[in-house]
């Protein structure tokens, strides 16, 4: 014989649909948030930049050229005369 669910069950499962649901919306939301972060420097870059303390934007831009450099896309030679460009200008 098959019986209805209760009220208590409907609540309970009720919950536990909406607990979860928060769950994946925060990991969903944690994952967008991280995608927008700046790409991270090098423990010597950030450590160098937090004790000059440079406003996250100028970080975030030396933090792209740096990358620009790892992914070849500038020469060594650039990236040090952009990065000093960079530090003159703030």
């Amino acid at each position: 014989m098959m019986q209805t669910m209760g009220w208590v069950q409907w609540l309970t499962w009720g919950t536990g649909v909406l607990v979860f649901a928060v769950v994946i919306g925060l990991v969903i939301r944690g994952v967008l948030r991280a995608a927008r972060r700046a790409p991270e420097q090098p423990s010597a870059a950030a450590r160098l930049a937090r004790e000059a303390n440079l406003p996250p934007a100028v970080q975030a831009q030396l933090a792209a050229l740096n990358q620009r450099k790892d992914n070849g896309e500038i020469s060594e030679t650039e990236y040090e005369e952009q990065r000093a460009a960079l530090l003159r200008a703030y």
